[in-house]
């Protein structure tokens, strides 16, 4: 009929060509390619937190490198690359780029068909081997040709093993440390969520394994080993971060604040890419060419970004609110009565300890959870949703 409109008609163009669902024009799409480049400059920027914290000065690789040096001699990867001689982070700025490199080249090899990621690894295995044994059974294997006397290798032709085997070890060690860098890009770029589990669970686990170190009991078994470790203290200082004129928290906390934080926007992102491309992978073929169904990909992707934004900074916000919680509340009681009593209790030993955190963050739970029975939050949210979402509604045709 001529009256009929065809659903097909309104098609959303880019570039003068009709947009679909299909994976190949979906990952060039800016909303994929920005949550990408925000989740590995989260999860660099986490990388860079957990060493600033944890590692530099204390267990970074050019120490390792160096003690490795006094016992079998000069490592042969250049100092420029492992960050020797550098301080600060600067030691990781070059290691961090070849992470980067390593992990994209990983991501790049799976999109790969199988034939050529065989001959790819196959490749490497052989050239490994090449480097490895490579000298030893070129001055060997004709050695004993040539004089026709069956030997063993001997302590020169040994020697040829010493800078291979120096050089993997070297790169092993790189490898260790960069393993968060390395398969959080190599998740990010080839849409692995096994990747980016091991970059997050290695992470974690570091972490955890450093606070059982660091325990003083366990800490002082370590001897001068355990001296290096960086801990931090169980008396708390004075805050020096904050906002709106609140200092809540020191430096060291808020340091352990954006680690949470970037770890979660690392994982939103990464695992929202993932996600979105499966669940139009799997769209039917009419789906995928359905401008309606483009339109909703395009308000999924934007309202997952500004989620990622705005839900994660007030995370984190929230957070410093409720470790600082009892300064807050000892500043206003100070401001408005002026008595000695908040100076006194602000200065006890409770909240000066770690455990004063809990203290403070149950506080904040506690008001939060009184102030559940006298605002809605559920119609706030709804109603801040329902400001930023600017979509026109559809219009009705009159029917006459």
């Amino acid at each position: 009929m001529a009256g009929e409109v065809d659903p097909q008609s309104d098609v959303s163009l880019m570039g003068g060509r009709a947009r679909t669902l299909h994976l190949k024009a979906l990952r060039k799409q800016w909303q994929i390619i920005t949550l990408q480049i925000v989740s590995t400059i989260a999860l660099v920027w986490m990388y860079l937190e957990v060493v600033s914290t944890y590692v530099v000065n204390s267990i970074d690789h050019t120490m390792l490198f160096a003690s490795l040096e006094q016992l079998v001699g000069e490592v042969p990867i250049g100092d420029w690359l492992i960050g020797s001689g550098r301080t600060g982070l600067a030691r990781f700025y070059v290691p961090i780029v070849l992470g980067l490199g390593l992990g994209g080249s990983m991501a790049l090899l799976a999109f790969q068909s199988p034939r050529v990621q065989q001959r790819i690894k196959l490749g490497f295995i052989i050239t490994l081997m090449v480097l490895l044994v490579g000298r030893l059974v070129l001055t060997w294997i004709p050695s004993m040709l040539f004089s026709w006397d069956l030997r063993p290798p001997s302590e020169s032709e040994l020697k040829t093993l010493e800078w291979p085997l120096l050089m993997i070890l070297s790169l092993v060690i790189l490898f260790i440390y960069l393993l968060p860098v390395i398969m959080g890009t190599r998740g990010i770029w080839g849409l692995s969520r096994r990747s980016i589990g091991w970059a997050i669970g290695f992470t974690l686990l570091f972490l955890a394994i450093h606070a059982i170190l660091t325990f003083p009991l366990i800490k002082s078994q370590l001897g001068d080993w355990g001296s290096n470790l960086i801990s931090l203290e169980s008396q708390v200082s004075d805050p020096t971060v904050g906002f709106l004129g609140f200092d809540l928290v020191t430096p060291e906390q808020f340091s352990l604040i954006m680690i949470a934080v970037l770890i979660m926007v690392f994982q939103e992102s990464g695992f929202g890419v993932i996600r979105y491309l499966e669940y139009a992978y799997r769209l039917p073929e009419s789906c995928k060419r359905d401008p309606e169904y483009v339109r909703q990909m395009d308000n999924v992707l934007n309202g997952h970004l500004r989620h990622t934004a705005g839900f994660l900074t007030v995370t984190g916000l929230v957070t410093m609110i409720a470790l600082g919680f009892h300064s807050v509340l000892l500043e206003v009681v100070r401001n408005s009565t002026g008595s000695q009593w908040a100076a006194q209790v602000s200065e006890s030993i409770e909240l000066s300890l770690t455990y004063g955190l809990v203290i403070s963050a149950l506080l904040f739970l506690s008001l939060v959870a009184i102030l559940r029975f006298f605002v809605p939050w559920q119609r706030v949210w709804g109603l801040i949703e329902s400001m930023t979402n600017n979509q026109p509604e559809p219009v009705k045709e009159k029917e006459f």
